[in-house]
């Protein structure tokens, strides 16, 4: 019933006399300011604000393909001395409005974490540990272009999830630990068939942010490592949990990592870096899995070799800090079907340690297939 004309006009009046009544006492002020408790853009608090930029160039005698790959800004910050925040949000190919319509947004990983003292909660979209790729992936800090075999279809980078769970380690650094509970694989794509296949492994069945597909258990998944000696760290990673919707076929996935300098071994060698990782997954299936094409066993290993130097003519360039790397690497693709071989020789510069150029040359063999052509990749990539 709407309200009379007269009746509503006194009711304005009376509000504003109140109003004007009540501010002769002072400022008003709400007895709830529900924005106390939220931070100010700019405070005191420790922000910190930066990221990484690449650009690739593939080429062989089929192709000729310029790639704006990777645009990354990061942000933490220190919200208390016990609380922290962290979050790295990736750009590909320009983003999801990207003209063509091929680019993509995504949360790489943002987490709170909250120190209990010997221990660290973490919660959040959780950077999966599994494997050393995974979580070291920035393209500055990586010696070639392409990510291995291991990152791809085992390990697919950059694997995220949704979770919680905990952070330990060593007061000396010499051993650390990571567990979560986390939204597992999805290995069924709705319509009757399957995201894990031979061609690229269970890369099409990551895990949502969003949800577990109803009432699955929670998978786990940890990661323990173990420094020897300054420069050395081993790694070993574990996942478990279903991967179909009705939660009753489990995935398992296995990581092995090394990572050395090998000149703290062995003096005369210098700065050289090794890297090996090794991944392997088992996947339970059913008569519907095996008629549908996913794998059972399906595995990955990597090992690579990069020599630092600083020839004159870059550090007359550039000075004192910077550098240049020889890199090889060798890899192998079980997929439970022909088995692919990867060779890579890669040279570098560095202007500084944060900024890289890569000059690459990658060649494939497939099993019981002609060798493709050789591709030539160049790329830079810095952070900011």
């Amino acid at each position: 019933m709407p309200l009379n004309p007269a009746f509503s006009t006194r009711i304005t009046l009376l509000v504003c006399v109140l109003a004007l009544t009540l501010s002769s006492f002072g400022v008003l002020e709400a007895q709830v300011d529900r924005y106390d408790n939220r931070p100010a853009a700019e405070g005191d608090r420790d922000i910190r604000l930066g990221g990484y930029l690449d650009l690739e160039l593939f080429m062989n005698s089929d192709r000729l393909d310029f790639k704006q790959h990777r645009l990354v800004p990061m942000l933490d910050a220190n919200i208390s001395e016990n609380v922290s925040f962290s979050a790295e949000i990736e750009f590909e190919y320009g983003g999801a409005s990207a003209p063509r319509g091929d680019g993509e947004t995504k949360v790489e990983y943002a987490y709170a974490d909250v120190d209990f003292g010997g221990w660290t909660l973490r919660s959040g979209a959780i950077l999966i540990p599994l494997g050393s790729t995974n979580l070291y992936h920035d393209s500055p800090m990586r010696q070639l272009t392409n990510r291995p075999f291991v990152a791809r279809s085992i390990v697919p980078s950059t694997l995220t999830s949704a979770g919680l769970g905990g952070v330990w380690g060593a007061d000396d650094g010499t051993w650390g630990m990571e567990f979560y509970a986390v939204n597992g694989f999805q290995g069924e794509d709705g319509v009757g068939g399957y995201n894990f296949n031979t061609s690229s492994g269970i890369r099409s069945g990551r895990p949502s942010l969003k949800t577990n597909m109803g009432d699955r258990p929670a998978s786990f998944v940890g990661r323990f490592t173990y420094s020897p000696v300054l420069g050395t760290e081993i790694g070993f990673s574990n996942w478990t949990g279903p991967w179909d919707d009705a939660g009753e076929l489990d995935l398992n996935i296995t990581v092995i990592d090394i990572t050395t300098d090998l000149g703290s071994w062995v003096e005369a060698v210098g700065a050289t870096i090794l890297n090996f990782e090794m991944g392997h997954v088992s996947i339970d299936r059913d008569a519907a899995a095996i008629a549908g094409g996913v794998p059972d066993d399906i595995s990955a290993t990597s090992i690579e070799v990069s020599k630092k130097f600083f020839p004159d003519f870059v550090t007359n360039l550039w000075g004192d800090d910077s550098s240049c790397a020889v890199t090889i690497r060798w890899e192998e693709q079980d997929l439970t079907g022909p088995v692919t071989n990867r060779m890579t020789y890669g040279f570098n510069m560095r202007p500084t340690d944060e900024t890289v150029l890569k000059f690459d040359y990658e060649q494939e063999s497939i099993e019981g297939s002609a060798d493709p052509d050789g591709t030539f990749i160049f790329s830079a990539a810095t952070y900011f």
